[in-house]
């Protein structure tokens, strides 16, 4: 297990914020010479820390879309249950994100559809699916008023 020190909490701030960084100059950013920068870096990433880098895209650049949050709960609540429905919402591409939830709820998704008939023949798809869905709640995003821009480590 890695240890998590001002360093390398410095590294990780310093790769969400630009994922592109050299090692040169992610070094100087951290007070560290390169090679040091390097090993540390290379050792977040084998401990699966950083997991991936990516880009992130502006899908309002790119096509139109709506985006909804879903609260959906499932009809039985053994583990087989909730495995059955994680499983099949990782296999849906408009399911841009998934949260196992407490409360009267048992998940919380995320999804990305071209328009708003897109969205109605999905959930429907969903709700009359195999996957155990008794209430699906959707509530249309009018605006994003913040944007995810990293963990606050």
């Amino acid at each position: 297990m890695i240890k998590i020190d001002q360093i390398n909490l410095k590294i990780l701030r310093a790769l969400q914020a630009n994922a592109k960084l050299t090692n040169l100059a992610l070094s100087k950013l951290v007070g560290l010479s390169p090679s040091p920068c390097l090993d540390r870096v290379k050792k977040l990433e084998k401990e699966a820390v950083v997991k991936r880098y990516r880009a992130v895209l502006d899908i309002e650049k790119i096509c139109p879309h709506v985006r909804v949050f879903a609260e959906v709960t499932l009809t039985g609540k053994t583990t087989a249950d909730f495995k059955r429905f994680a499983d099949a919402a990782k296999t849906i591409p408009e399911v841009v994100a998934a949260y196992r939830i407490s409360g009267p709820y048992d998940y919380m998704l995320c999804l990305v559809c071209r328009d708003v008939q897109h969205y109605h023949s999905l959930s429907e798809d969903m709700i009359h699916g195999n996957l155990g869905i008794t209430k699906f709640i959707g509530h249309v995003a009018l605006a994003q008023t913040k944007a995810f821009k990293g963990y606050p480590v």
